[in-house]
């Protein structure tokens, strides 16, 4: 499933200068389970994870990056529950592991609970401030718990700290419609669509503003062009308060 806000896409490099390796295999297990460019698919990265985690070759934080890998994997898989397991493990370790607490806020958001997904966003957000991507994530929950008004603060400083951003633009276009400010959404919708012309909530919202103004026919076109991509785009705007 294409989650709506910004992804992490992190594959931790790890330096075999630290690492010490005694065998191919085990060197084989590090590739996969860092899985530079997504080489390997997510199963052959739990594998690699798993078989450097019981390697016995790396103990307490020096192992952090197998489980958090491990759980990047997990998360793609949609093994929300398995996931959250791996980064809290990561942080039991290392409290102050920023990403780890930014991919489970994701896990927990894309599992429903959006309180917990606040909460590590939070986290995250005072161990690393002016982070743009934990900005539009809280952005996109607070709409989702329909707090709106306090979510376009966030969006705001995220295009603060890093303008003319597709996927914030988006959110923030998304916050203004939760608000009925259908003007300043259709603005937002507009210039994400400049920069990215296939982000289907942008289009989606457009069009949903297009025919509320009564321009049926390329709002149509734009609703049919994002339910092209996301089937399943309606029900996500209802469930982010726009009916």
């Amino acid at each position: 499933m294409k989650k709506m806000r910004t992804i992490l896409q992190i594959t931790t490099v790890i330096s075999l200068t630290v690492l010490p390796l005694s065998s191919a295999i085990a060197q084989s297990a590090v590739d996969q389970c860092v899985n530079k460019d997504n080489g390997f698919s997510w199963e052959q990265q739990i594998s690699g994870c798993t078989e450097a985690i019981q390697s016995g070759k790396w103990k307490g934080k020096d192992l952090s990056w197998a489980y958090f890998n491990r759980g990047l994997a997990y998360y793609h898989e949609e093994q929300y529950d398995r996931a959250i397991q791996e980064y809290d493990h990561v942080i039991q370790v290392d409290q102050n592991y920023v990403k780890a607490y930014m991919e489970r806020a994701n896990a927990y958001s894309d599992k429903g609970d959006h309180d917990r997904a606040i909460a590590d966003y939070n986290l995250a957000s005072r161990l690393a401030p002016n982070n743009p991507i934990t900005l539009n994530n809280l952005c996109d929950e607070l709409v989702i718990i329909r707090q709106p008004r306090a979510g376009l603060a966030n969006c705001n400083e995220s295009l603060r700290l890093r303008p003319n951003h597709a996927n914030t633009l988006m959110h923030r276009g998304v916050a203004y419609l939760a608000l009925g400010e259908m003007e300043k959404a259709l603005a937002d919708f507009e210039a994400s669509l400049q920069l990215d012309p296939k982000e289907e909530w942008s289009l989606y919202g457009r069009g949903y503003i297009r025919v509320k103004k009564g321009d049926t026919v390329a709002g149509n076109a734009d609703i049919d062009a994002a339910k092209a991509i996301d089937a399943k785009i309606a029900d996500r705007f209802v469930g982010h308060g726009v009916n």
